[in-house]
C-alpha cells in the first residue's frame, strides 16, 4: 500500500535559530536555510561587512562629498551650495535672499558664495559687509583712490598696503585679488582645480560643463553613449543609489514584507511562518509542503507535490 504524509520543513529563519549575520537576510530552504548579506554589505551571509560606496571613481554619485554610513551613504555639499532633490547634485544657494546676505548696501550672489558691494561714494570696510564714506584727503584707506581691491591697511610710513579676503590671493600688482578654489569652490558648481591662470572648473562624470565654464548640465543620451564611461553601469549604479536613499521601516507598508516584519538597526528584516519560504527578494513568502510517498513494495521513498497526493491510488500487497 502507498501512503502520503505532509512533511513541513522547519523554518529556522522565522524561529530565529539561524546563524545569519545581523546584516544578512535569512532565506529558508528545504531542510536548511541560507544567509544573504543585505544591500550595502558584502560577505558570505554568516559574516557581512559594510561596502564603502564612496570608495570608487563614481564617488557614490555625489558631485561634492560622499559620506559612507553602515549599509548606506549620503551626499553633502560644500558651503554655499545645497543638495538637489536627487540627493546627489549640488546647487548654488542664494545667500542674498536671507537678510541681504548681511550686506549693508548691495548683495551680489555668485556660484557657491556672494559678495557685498557699496554704492558710489562708499567703499567696503574690512568686515566686507558694511560701507564707509569715501574721503579725498591724503593717501590713506579712507581715500577713494587707495586702489585696494579688498582690504586696505595703513602703513607706519603713511602709505597703504592691500590684503585679500580669505580664499583669494594678492596679485602681483599688490592691489588686485585673485580668486582660488578655497572661496566659494572657485565659482565652480562641481569640481575646482587651482591653476596658474586661476580656478578651472570640472563636472561629475554624468554632467557636462556649460558654456559659462562654471555650471554643470546633465548630458543627453547621445553624449553619454559617446563618452568614455559605461552608460549601462552608470544607470544601474544610479538606480541602486536612489533605492538605498529610501530607508525602510515596518511602520510603513509592513516594511514591504509579506508576513512578519522586524525593524533592525540597518533596516527591516522579513520572515515567513512555518510552511513558507522567504524568496530571494527578501520580502515575499511562498508556501511549501512536501509529500513523502513510501513504496512498500520497493521500500523506496520519493517526493511528489502535495497537489498530486490525492490522486495516488491505493494498492494492496
Amino acid at each position: 500500500m502507498l501512503f502520503c504524509l505532509n512533511v513541513f520543513d522547519a523554518d529556522e529563519c522565522s524561529e530565529s535559530t539561524d546563524d545569519c549575520h545581523i546584516d544578512a537576510l535569512c532565506q529558508n530552504t528545504p531542510k536548511s536555510f541560507k544567509c544573504i548579506c543585505k544591500t550595502g554589505y558584502k560577505g558570505d551571509g554568516k559574516h557581512c561587512e559594510d561596502m564603502d560606496e564612496c570608495e570608487n571613481d563614481y564617488n557614490g554619485g555625489c558631485v561634492h562629498d560622499c559620506i559612507n554610513i553602515p549599509g548606506n551613504y549620503r551626499c553633502t555639499c560644500y558651503d554655499g551650495f545645497m543638495l538637489a532633490d536627487d540627493g546627489h547634485n549640488c546647487l548654488d544657494a542664494d545667500e542674498c535672499l536671507d537678510n541681504n546676505g548681511g550686506c549693508q548696501q548691495i548683495c551680489v550672489n555668485t556660484m557657491g558664495s556672494y559678495e557685498c558691494q557699496c554704492k558710489d561714494g562708499f567703499f567696503l570696510s574690512d568686515n566686507q559687509h558694511t560701507c564707509i564714506h569715501r574721503s579725498d584727503d591724503g593717501m590713506n584707506c579712507m581715500n577713494k583712490d587707495h586702489g585696494c581691491a579688498h582690504i586696505c591697511r595703513e602703513t607706519p610710513k603713511g602709505g597703504v598696503a592691500c590684503e585679500c579676503r580669505p580664499g583669494f590671493e594678492l596679485a602681483e600688482n599688490q592691489h588686485d585679488c585673485k580668486l582660488t578654489c578655497n572661496y566659494g569652490n572657485g565659482g565652480c558648481q562641481h569640481t575646482c582645480d587651482d591653476t596658474d591662470v586661476g580656478p578651472v572648473c570640472g563636472c561629475h562624470q554624468k554632467y557636462a560643463l556649460h558654456s559659462d565654464s562654471k555650471t554643470c548640465i546633465e548630458k543627453d543620451e547621445a553624449a553619454i553613449e559617446s563618452s568614455e564611461f559605461n552608460t549601462t553601469s552608470v544607470a544601474d549604479v544610479d538606480k541602486r543609489v536612489k533605492r538605498r536613499l529610501l530607508m525602510e521601516t515596518c511602520a510603513v507598508n509592513n516594511g514591504g514584507c509579506d508576513r512578519t516584519c522586524k525593524d533592525t538597526a540597518t533596516g527591516v528584516r522579513c520572515s515567513c511562518p512555518v510552511g513558507f519560504t522567504l524568496q530571494p527578494d527578501g520580502k515575499t513568502c511562498k508556501g511549501q509542503c512536501r509529500c513523502v510517498v513510501q513504496d512498500l513494495l520497493a521500500l523506496r521513498p520519493f517526493v511528489l507535490s502535495c497537489g498530486m497526493a490525492f490522486l495516488l491510488p491505493k494498492f494492496q500487497l
